[in-house]
């Protein structure tokens, strides 16, 4: 008889120790698409302030001229 009460305890862990790893599947899955995006919006970032960049040196071109 005391070994029906380990055995089911032993399941229960077993079970629980399955679902904690398919939670953590789950997370790094999630994070992973993350990622992506945060490293998405990084490239956009960047070409934005090249770009904002590139119109401030026209803009002080232009500025330049007209003051002569």
């Amino acid at each position: 008889m005391s070994e029906t009460p380990e055995n089911h305890t032993v399941r229960l862990l077993q079970e629980m120790r399955k679902d904690m790893q398919d939670l953590r599947a789950e997370m790094n899955a999630g994070f992973e698409n993350v990622n992506i995006r945060m490293d998405g919006i990084a490239h956009i970032l960047t070409f934005l302030a090249g770009n904002l960049a590139h119109h401030e040196d026209r803009i002080s071109a232009i500025e330049g001229k007209t003051k002569s």
